[in-house]
């Protein structure tokens, strides 16, 4: 009897199917001219005329150039009728997937060695303008070295043939681990490759799909919204600066995430460095600061301050024209900045001003500099979420108070002191408006009796007064603001208070005020007391005086908010702080203001 001859695939004997697909069959072979194992992917359903042929070959080059210990190598290509083939290095192993469903969730310290790699495998691909765009835990390879290696190139496209959105092709590959743009119609490129990376990494620490639902209605909705359960990986003891890694390369917008897989990687290493090295606390801020970099409108929103600092500077030789022509370009800005100029808040005298030119004149430079900085940071941050709206509106009445504070002790440093108080929390509210996903973690934690200081080192790895300060630096603030944004854990001794600490401890009692006036309390009096009695070094005021103190800026800031876009009856911290001072009015411990407001 003649034994059966093994089915053949080009000259490829086809010993056995090691699985099937949507896109087409795999089959453990035998290269009879090199005498070796192969695994050979059949692509099916395609329909390929000369061109796209020649398109084909193209693309299974570029493939085979992307040489990589941890990419399986792809030998040849052929046709099979008119289906490709691909002939790629047989790999004894498991997938990435099967891992998992044995190990569960790996923990981060094994995880991150395992992944790195692959992300440095898939950097030279990207390099090379290759585009997989089927990775899934399906299609990476645990070998027998226990290294995860990326196989199956089979969908892979040139960055310079992506299909359009109208195309066929665009919805081919896993729908759990495809990106929101496979299923909006978007661009498909290097970001759509970063975005499954992020799904394969959160399974890797999870222990499950992060678009976990049932059926592909319920999957699309999860990736469209982003709404993965960030929890349980807190819960695993995911460290904060890695999931913010995460986040970024699971955003829903690309031009949010990494721009390819070598950013990923890079951010990832940096990730792991701010918790291991010995500087691992300035590692984490300008970890953080990297991150802000890569928000589409930060560095042009960095860009403008940085350009009224550098014109305002003590040693800038710019004029009073060249100062007036950049806030001039922004019109928002000069518009405020003028009506700011003629408020109550400058009243210094003559008829008011009517040019930009006038209004840096009576202002004076220094203070227009940090005004416009006030401004830019007002108009740019705002957005629909109520936690931020507050927090920029807590930051001008806190301002306004640290002025007051100023104009009644030590007039000199008044402007200084409205400027500290104003950015004294510039870290906080940029953390909410650029990272919101952050300091809801870190909200959850302080819920469940993490103390803030903590809650923020475990989700950022820094602190946000660190993150506010680094920025300010960035932009060229004057040392003396930069060095406001410090907190003060412990008052200093009345001897040892300089004009730099008095500015600090001014800055942060006004904050802390508007932080007691933001929360509903039924013993006002009492909480004044403590802070009264905190710095008394520093003011020497009585509670009752330092509820003048809110009342006063509080009124100015009414005054000035259709000026800045704010309609205080709907502001939730203008409610608080009049709800506040009403309760401190029924007890009658309010007394009349005696500094000017």
């Amino acid at each position: 009897m003649t034994e059966k001859k093994a089915p053949l695939l080009g000259r490829f004997e086809l010993r056995s199917e090691l699985g099937r697909g949507f896109h087409g069959r795999v089959f453990l072979a035998w290269d009879p001219r090199l005498e070796r194992k192969v695994a050979i992917k059949l692509l099916l359903g395609s329909r390929r005329d000369g061109a796209s042929r020649a398109q084909f070959l193209n693309e299974a080059r570029a493939v085979a150039r992307v040489a990589h210990p941890h990419v399986i190598p792809l030998y040849e290509v052929g046709l099979h009728g008119s289906n490709p083939f691909l002939v790629f290095e047989f790999v004894e192993g498991v997938t990435l997937k099967q891992e998992i469903q044995r190990r569960g969730a790996l923990p981060e310290d094994e995880a991150i060695p395992l992944f790195l790699p692959v992300l440095e495998g898939m950097s030279i691909a990207h390099e090379l303008e290759v585009v997989h765009l089927d990775l899934s835990p399906n299609n990476l390879l645990f070998d027998t070295l226990a290294r995860v290696r990326v196989m199956d190139f089979g969908l892979a496209r040139l960055v310079s043939r992506l299909p359009a959105a109208d195309d066929d092709e665009h919805m081919q590959g896993t729908p759990r681990y495809m990106s929101p743009e496979h299923f909006t119609g978007g661009v498909l490129d290097r970001r759509t490759d970063v975005y499954a990376l992020g799904l394969v990494f959160f399974e890797m620490l999870a222990g499950q799909p992060a678009a976990s639902a049932e059926g592909l209605t319920g999957v699309r909705n999860m990736i469209l919204k982003g709404d993965f359960d960030w929890s349980r990986l807190q819960a695993l003891g995911v460290s904060g600066p890695v999931t913010q890694v995460l986040r970024d390369a699971l955003a829903r917008l690309p031009s949010t995430r990494f721009a390819h897989a070598g950013e990923f990687r890079r951010a990832l290493a940096e990730a792991v460095a701010t918790q291991t090295q010995p500087d691992s606390h300035d590692l984490a801020v300008q970890f953080l600061l990297r991150r802000l970099q890569r928000r589409p409108e930060f560095p042009a929103f960095s860009n403008s301050i940085l350009e009224i600092n550098r014109l305002t500077a003590d040693d800038s030789s710019a004029g009073l024209n060249d100062l007036a022509e950049v806030v001039q370009r922004d019109f928002s800005l000069a518009n405020r900045l003028m009506k700011i100029s003629n408020s109550a808040f400058f009243d210094r005298g003559g008829d008011g001003v009517s040019t930009i030119s006038q209004a840096i004149s009576l202002v004076g430079t220094r203070l227009v500099r940090m005004l416009c900085n006030g401004l830019l940071v007002f108009d740019r941050l705002q957005n629909d979420t109520a936690e931020l709206q507050d927090g920029l509106v807590s930051s001008f009445v806190a301002g306004l108070m640290a002025r007051n504070l100023g104009l009644r002790l030590q007039r000199a440093l008044a402007e200084e002191a409205f400027i500290c108080g104003l950015f004294n929390r510039l870290g906080r509210n940029l953390v909410i408006y650029y990272l919101p996903e952050e300091f809801s973690d870190i909200g959850r934690l302080c819920l469940n009796g993490v103390s803030f200081e903590q809650a923020q080192k475990r989700v950022l790895g820094s602190t946000c007064a660190a993150i506010g300060a680094a920025i300010a630096a960035t932009w060229k603030f004057p040392p003396a603001i930069v060095a406001s944004m410090a907190p003060i854990l412990a008052e200093p001794e009345a001897a040892t208070i300089d004009a730099g600490m008095t500015l600090r401890l001014w800055a942060q009692l006004a904050n802390e005020l508007c932080e007691v006036a933001n929360v509903a309390c039924d013993a006002p009096l009492d909480e004044l007391d403590l802070l009264a009695l905190r710095y008394r070094n520093a003011v020497s005021l009585s509670p009752q005086t330092l509820g003048d103190l809110l009342a006063g800026a509080l009124e100015t800031f009414l005054e000035l908010a259709p000026t800045l876009g704010i309609t205080a009856s709907a502001n939730g911290f203008c409610q608080r702080a009049s709800q506040f001072l009403a309760v401190l009015r029924v007890t009658d411990a309010a007394q009349p203001a005696e500094y000017p407001t």
